[in-house]
C-alpha cells in the first residue's frame, strides 16, 4: 500500500503543496510548467526554483501573471478574453466561471476531477462564510489566476501519485489578523475556519515570533480536505520511498516555512507487479471471525453478500479464542460497494467487529463466448492478457448444470 503523508511543518498553501511534490521527485517540474497551457491561460508562467528557509533547502513554486493575462478560448472560432482579476478595481471571479474554466481545460481527467472538487469545497466554505448560495460566490484571492494554477497543479500531483492511503499531521492555522480584500480578518479567516472543521489543529510553534501570521491558506486547506486524509500525530509506519519540502514565501526566522510530503510503502511490502500484461485494480477485503453462528446462517450470508454486489465470499474453519471451533468469513468488494457491505455484515452476522483492507489484484481480461454443443448452446468465459493473448477458457457452470439434469455425463 502506497501511503502519502502530508506534514504541516509551517502550515499548508497551494504553491507549497506542489513544490513539495516536485522536491520529492513525485512530479516533474516540466509537468507543472505546462499547467497554464492546459488551462488555456495566456501570460501566465510557472517558475520553479531552489531556495532556503531557515537554512533548509526546499523547492519554491511561483506562478507569475503578466499584466493583461487572459484566458484564451477558441470556441466558435474566435477568442474570448477575460481580464485577470488583478486588473479589476475590485478583483473577483465567480465560482461558475472558474468551474467552467476547469471543465474546459485539457488537464488529465483525474487531475481535473480533483481540481473541481477543491474549488467546490472553496465555494461551499465561502458561501457559508458570507451567507449566500454557492453559485453566487465571488472569489477574491482564491479566484486569481495564480490560485487557479495552484489548484490545477495540485490535481496533477495527486493524479500522478494516486495514493491508496493519505495521512496528514495536525494543521497549523496561525494567529492574529490577516489583511484580505475584504479588510482585516482574524486568523483563520471565516472561509478557512469552515474548511478546517473536523481537522485537528496545533498552535503556532514558539520559534515563530510574528504576532500576525496566516500559516494555512484557504487553497491549502481545501486541497487537504479534498484528499480526505486520516490525521496522524508523528510519522506513520512504513518504508520511506520519497520525501520533499515545498517552501512558502514568508521568512519565519528560525522556523522553516515549508510543507513536507512523503511517500511510504508498507513494511515488508512485496515487490510491485506493475508491468505484467493483465488488468490491474484494487479490491477491499472484509473479514470477521464468528464462533456463535450456525453453518446455515453462514451459507445465507455468503449468498446474500453476493446478491448485494460482493465480488466473492467464503468461510474458512478456524479455532477461535477459548479453543472454540469458529468460522472466518471473508468478503471481497469493489471499493465503492465496501462501506454498504461492511455495514450490512455488522448488522446481520453475529460478529461485533470486522477487519478490512485494500488489496491490489491482477486479472485476466474476460470475454464471454456462446458456443454450440451437441446438447445446445454453452457460454464460455475466455481469459486474455491486455495484449490479446488467450490464456485460458472454461464453460459456465450454470449452463452445464442445466444440461446435467438430463445428461449427467456430458462434457463439452
Amino acid at each position: 500500500m502506497r501511503t502519502l503523508f502530508l506534514e504541516s511543518v509551517a502550515g499548508v498553501a497551494g504553491d507549497m503543496f506542489t513544490a513539495a511534490f516536485i522536491d520529492a521527485g513525485l512530479l516533474d517540474a516540466e509537468r507543472a510548467r505546462e499547467v497554464p497551457r492546459l488551462l488555456g491561460l495566456e501570460g501566465v508562467e510557472v517558475e520553479v526554483t531552489r531556495v532556503h528557509r531557515a537554512e533548509l533547502a526546499a523547492t519554491h513554486v511561483d506562478v507569475r501573471v503578466e499584466d493583461g493575462a487572459s484566458r484564451e478560448s477558441h470556441e466558435h472560432g474566435h477568442a474570448h478574453h477575460h481580464d485577470h482579476p488583478h486588473d479589476h478595481p475590485h478583483g473577483h471571479a465567480h465560482y461558475p466561471e472558474l468551474d467552467a474554466l476547469l471543465h474546459a481545460s485539457a488537464l488529465p481527467p483525474a487531475a481535473k476531477a480533483f481540481a473541481l472538487k477543491v474549488y467546490r469545497l472553496l465555494a461551499e466554505a465561502e458561501a457559508r462564510a458570507h451567507g449566500c448560495a454557492v453559485e453566487e460566490v465571488s472569489f477574491h484571492e482564491v479566484g486569481d489566476l495564480d490560485s487557479v494554477v495552484d489548484v490545477a497543479m495540485a490535481g496533477l500531483c495527486v493524479a500522478e501519485v494516486a495514493p491508496e492511503h493519505v495521512l496528514a499531521s495536525p494543521v497549523r492555522l496561525g494567529r492574529g489578523t490577516v489583511r484580505t480584500r475584504h479588510g482585516a480578518y482574524p486568523v483563520p479567516p471565516p472561509a478557512s475556519g469552515h474548511l478546517a472543521l473536523g481537522m485537528p489543529v496545533v498552535p503556532v510553534p514558539p520559534s515563530i515570533q510574528r504576532e500576525d501570521v496566516e500559516l494555512s491558506t484557504p487553497t491549502g486547506l481545501a486541497i487537504l480536505r479534498a484528499l480526505e486524509p486520516a490525521f496522524h500525530t508523528g510519522w506513520p509506519e512504513g518504508v520511506v520511498r520519497a520525501q520533499g519540502f515545498g517552501a512558502g514565501r514568508m521568512d519565519l526566522g528560525a522556523h522553516p516555512n515549508v510543507f513536507r510530503v512523503a511517500l511510504l510503502e508498507e513494511v515488508g511490502a512485496p515487490a510491485t507487479l506493475e508491468g505484467l500484461p493483465y488488468d490491474a485494480g484494487s479490491v477491499v477485503e472484509i473479514q470477521c471471525n464468528v464462533d456463535d453462528q450456525t453453518g446455515e446462517r453462514a451459507g445465507w450470508l455468503i449468498q446474500r453478500s453476493l446478491e448485494m454486489g460482493g465480488l466473492d465470499a467464503w468461510v474458512t474453519p478456524v479455532v477461535g479464542k477459548k479453543g472454540r471451533p469458529a468460522l472466518s468469513f471473508t468478503l471481497l468488494a469493489a471499493p465503492a460497494a465496501a462501506p454498504r457491505l461492511a455495514d450490512w455484515l455488522l448488522r446481520h452476522s453475529s460478529t461485533f467487529g470486522l477487519r478490512y483492507g485494500l488489496r491490489s489484484r491482477l486479472m485476466l481480461s474476460r470475454t464471454v463466448e456462446t458456443r454450440d454443443t451437441p446438447r445446445g448452446p454453452v457460454r464460455y468465459s475466455v481469459g486474455h492478457t491486455t495484449e490479446g493473448e488467450k490464456v485460458k477458457e472454461k464453460p459456465e457452470f450454470d449452463d452445464l448444470a442445466e444440461i446435467w439434469k438430463e445428461d449427467p455425463d456430458f462434457l463439452p
